[in-house]
């Protein structure tokens, strides 16, 4: 299946959320600029890719690495403005249409292990954040 045909992303800012801690790299490498989910924890099993925001996953086997996700890593970008860092921060939410519980993942981050007290990630939304 063509990486295209997996891909979609999602923007979010409704509930304020502590940011996702650094995690370990995932070993297959998330494509730059898309933000990835996993079916297994530590970045393990079937794959799924986002680039934009997504207010609901569609029930496929292409979003199951969210739908069905155990962890996430964000690979969009970073650049600089005004002597600043700043990135391409993603917002998942627990549920679809930006609701529900919330993390925010820094460029370069991700959550190896989502908790069990969040579920899955069901919605997502790109946003820029100032990292420095």
């Amino acid at each position: 299946m063509a990486a295209a045909a997996l891909c979609v992303l999602c923007t979010a800012s409704a509930f304020a959320a502590p940011p996702a801690r650094a995690a370990p790299a995932p070993s297959e490498p998330c494509p730059a600029g898309w933000v990835c989910g996993w079916t297994g924890p530590g970045y393990t099993g079937v794959a799924s890719f986002v680039a934009q925001d997504m207010p609901r996953y569609p029930e496929t086997t292409a979003y199951v690495g969210f739908n069905g996700g155990a962890s996430v890593w964000n690979s969009a970008g970073t650049w600089r403005s005004d002597g600043r860092l700043w990135g391409r921060c993603v917002t998942v939410y627990s549920t679809a249409e930006y609701r529900g519980r919330s993390r925010t993942i820094r460029p370069g981050q991700g959550i190896a292990r989502i908790p069990a007290s969040f579920g899955n990630v069901h919605s997502n939304r790109f946003h820029a954040c100032r990292l420095s």
